[in-house]
């Protein structure tokens, strides 16, 4: 999950490039200093498509702990659970399915000077427990800034 770009930094990577849309996340960076904003540039990646945002939150907004939630066997959550940045660049829906976890994935960029408004969704399917766990080890250390490539 955890992969080198070719910039030398690390990227977490959710869903398979193989098989339609995958996510990057980038190592978030703090770009005020001590100041709780926390940056990360999320990108979705496909045949027909490549758009990036840069997603500002305020120390992850729970990000990290929303994914774990996602692992927790014993939560039995049964509606849909929902994750959003601070500044709403980023949204997660995560609903249980017929054994799997489906994530949905919404990227937006707000209208700037130059560019347009646009919203993009994609979905990713889970194996429930097990692969969350992954996601949600993943999560927090390229949160923590101690991830080690892993193909």
């Amino acid at each position: 999950m955890i992969i080198n770009d070719a910039r030398g930094g690390q990227l977490l990577r959710v869903g398979d490039p193989g098989q339609g849309v995958h996510l990057l996340f980038s190592t978030p960076t703090r770009p005020y200093g001590d100041d709780p904003a926390l940056d990360m540039t999320v990108r979705a990646k496909g045949a027909w498509v490549d758009v990036s945002e840069l997603v500002r939150t305020l120390d992850g907004d729970g990000l990290v702990e929303f994914i774990s939630s996602l692992a927790d066997a014993s939560g039995s959550w049964s509606g849909p659970r929902t994750w959003q940045s601070s500044e709403g660049q980023l949204k997660i829906s995560a609903q249980r399915s017929d054994g799997r976890i489906v994530l949905t994935w919404g990227i937006w960029r707000g209208v700037t000077e130059s560019e347009s408004a646009w919203y993009f969704e994609t979905v990713t399917s889970h194996r429930a427990e097990d692969e969350m766990r992954g996601f949600s080890e993943a999560f927090r250390a390229l949160f923590d800034g101690k991830s080690e490539a892993v193909a």
